[in-house]
């Protein structure tokens, strides 16, 4: 598996530090993720000294493929992978005839990949990425069903007056109805009950 870069810097301000990285990486912010923290200088008189974390972002695309492929190697799966850098994070949808097996029951194989994935780069680079995994856009389908339920039981709620209460959902999927409603004229949505069983409420909007 390739090893994921990682470029380390020292000096006593945390602004010139990474300047100094990046002058010699020859890269922008925006093409890197960084992390930093305060590290004990030696020497009789000790003063602040940081240390500075830097992964290219083109490094770590190349790292992320190299680990799925090898992990879905050793299942048994053949895969393509289709990556998207958006500025909070890195998408990576794998293409695969076998995609049943990399999704899993509800998800749960696909989630185990991506926690794993996650923690392999912490480890490696020392550095938080937040790198969603897909898979035939199981996960875009998903939320698009999830939107349009939510829209279909808003009309029921307007038309009956009557509130419904959803499944549980996890709280990205309680975000999407929450956001999804939140102009839909009629009605208002909460969150209620303890995780993992907590629901989103449809309730509507007394005149």
């Amino acid at each position: 598996m390739l090893k994921l870069k990682n470029h380390k810097y020292e000096g006593k301000n945390i602004e010139e530090t990474l300047n100094k990285a990046l002058n010699e990486l020859n890269a922008s912010t925006d093409e890197v993720y960084y992390n930093t923290k305060e590290i004990e200088a030696g020497g009789l008189f000790k003063s602040k000294k940081y240390e500075v974390n830097v992964i290219l972002k083109e490094d770590l695309l190349e790292y992320i493929k190299s680990y799925l492929k090898e992990i879905t190697s050793l299942m048994g799966i053949n895969v393509e992978l289709e990556t998207q850098k958006r500025e909070n994070y890195i998408k990576v949808n794998m293409v695969s005839d076998s995609s049943s097996i990399l999704i899993g029951k509800n998800g749960r194989t696909m989630l185990s990949l991506q926690d794993l994935l996650r923690q392999s780069i912490k480890t490696q680079a020392n550095v938080r990425v937040n790198v969603i995994l897909d898979a035939n856009d199981y996960k875009e389908k998903q939320q698009r069903n999830i939107e349009r339920l939510a829209v279909k039981l808003a009309k029921d709620v307007v038309k009956t007056g009557i509130e419904v209460k959803m499944d549980k959902m996890n709280s990205f999927e309680r975000r999407l109805v929450h956001n999804k409603l939140t102009e839909f004229k009629g009605v208002t949505t909460i969150s209620e009950g303890e995780e993992p069983n907590r629901c989103v409420v449809i309730k509507p909007i007394e005149k």
